[in-house]
């Protein structure tokens, strides 16, 4: 049986642990899940999730075992899902979301030579991935098909500003 470390609202770890898949956390109890988002030459992989998982689009991601920390697991998740093999500490830790009971840390692996890597994608998560512009993921934004809490990060950490207004620029 898989555990999950659980961790208070800041993201410190509580010492404590639970069973995957156990929802009894306290009100003030999280998980935490990794996610990376891949960037190169200023387009990211995004992922078309397996039926069995949804059918939507998404970045790299998944819970973190007890006992190691997000990052580690960041790093596992991209090979386990894609089979791309990155050292932790190439991934820059952008921050985390807190929704209920789940916090997700959010990292950025950025590499200008990753659209000549091979991936080997996992069938049971993963159906497809391919690279998308930041216009592009507005797009599925907008279809309702990108998983809502990869928008959220993508929101908060990646969307470039909106272009000031001429009047605005003048104030």
């Amino acid at each position: 049986m898989e555990y999950l470390g659980i961790y208070d609202e800041n993201g410190v770890y509580m010492g404590k642990k639970i069973a995957r898949g156990d929802k009894n956390l306290a009100e003030n109890e999280y998980i935490k899940l990794a996610v990376v988002w891949l960037k190169c030459k200023g387009k990211y992989l995004i992922q078309k999730s397996s039926a069995q998982k949804g059918s939507d689009y998404a970045v790299s991601g998944g819970h973190v075992p007890d006992g190691i920390t997000s990052q580690e697991q960041a790093s596992v998740e991209l090979e386990e899902e894609l089979g791309l093999k990155v050292q932790e500490e190439n991934l820059t830790f952008v921050g985390n979301i807190k929704l209920p009971h789940c916090i997700f840390d959010v990292y950025l692996y950025q590499d200008d030579n990753l659209d000549k890597a091979k991936f080997t994608l996992q069938e049971e998560e993963v159906e497809s991935a391919e690279w998308y512009s930041e216009k592009e993921i507005e797009e599925l934004i907008d279809k309702g098909v990108f998983r809502n809490s990869s928008r959220l990060q993508y929101e908060k950490f990646f969307k470039p500003l909106e272009k000031k207004s001429d009047d605005q620029e003048r104030l």
